[in-house]
């Protein structure tokens, strides 16, 4: 990640560096207006955490819709890890550009912040400890159960059609989203994973070496049980090196459908692409890939 910007705003789907408020004691649900063309609203989401399921946090995020009363398909868009943990307290859900382009394909969107990111209460739980295939894993199904947590709460709103259901996400997001794809709420019907990763370090290396984030993403294809799209910018500087690797590890393991679909290099560091980048660098392949779809 590079010294002098903030690190909240790079390439890992968090925005803003201002301090926020602690979450307000109130019942989950929307908690204000609907504002702007895609009406977005802030949304309070009660999940339950992958370690204590007798436990539940309300998490801050930014519903966008259509007009009209729906019901719509959803679209759930999910962050990255900042590498500087100073700045998990003072994020908001970034991804407005992308949340817009699934609006106009007809999707109500949902920009989660997982447990321990902005106003989200609980303690943030992304954190490798051991940088090997099993410590990958877990950090995936961890971060995978705030995810789930969301469709399954916003699968019961009734702009929300349950049966047609995209998980998206960016970076370690993306990783944990293939997780999601090996044990999938009901009414999830694919994942699309952008820039896919855990571990790295910004400069080609991951920690504890390749191999085992190589392993951890087979492991996850042989649990796979969704069609997948992998999209990966040429100049990612997390995971660009090792991304045909693990999607080749993940191919090899999985029943379902696995697509690989190469994006052009994006500004200084293309793993900022879903996040920074005009939804046109990637917009054709996910509509192709949505196509496929029932």
């Amino acid at each position: 990640m590079r010294i002098g910007l903030p690190a909240c705003i790079l390439a890992l789907g968090l925005a803003g560096c201002q301090p926020l408020p602690a979450p307000p004691e109130t019942a989950a649900g929307p908690a204000g207006p609907e504002a702007g063309p895609d009406r977005a609203q802030l949304w309070w989401i009660p999940v339950r955490p992958y370690s204590n399921q007798d436990t539940k946090f309300l998490l801050e995020a930014r519903l966008y819709r259509p007009a009209g009363p729906g019901p719509f398909p959803l679209a759930t868009i999910n962050h990255g890890v900042p590498n500087d943990k100073r700045f998990l307290r003072t994020t908001e859900p970034g991804f407005q550009a992308a949340a817009h382009w699934w609006v106009t394909q007809g999707y109500a969107v949902a920009v989660p912040l997982r447990r321990g990111v902005g106003r989200s209460q609980g303690d943030f739980g992304d954190s490798t400890d051991l940088c090997d295939a099993a410590d990958f894993d877990r950090v995936a199904y961890v971060a995978a159960a705030d995810i789930k947590g969301v469709v399954r709460y916003l699968a019961t709103e009734p702009f929300v059609d349950p049966q047609h259901i995209i998980v998206v996400g960016n970076s370690v997001g993306g990783f944990a989203s293939l997780a999601v794809a090996a044990d999938p709420p009901a009414g999830v019907t694919a994942v699309i994973d952008f820039s896919g990763g855990i571990g790295g370090f910004g400069n080609g290396e991951i920690c504890g070496g390749p191999e085992g984030l190589i392993e951890a993403t087979r492991q996850l294809g042989l649990r796979a049980k969704l069609p997948t799209l992998w999209l990966y910018a040429e100049n990612d500087r997390y995971f660009g090196a090792i991304a045909r690797p693990m999607f080749d590890a993940y191919r090899t393991a999985a029943k379902p459908p696995a697509r690989f679909v190469p994006l052009p290099p994006f500004g200084d560091d293309g793993h900022a692409t879903l996040y920074r980048a005009d939804p046109s660098v990637w917009g054709s392949a996910a509509a192709a890939f949505l196509a496929t779809l029932p």
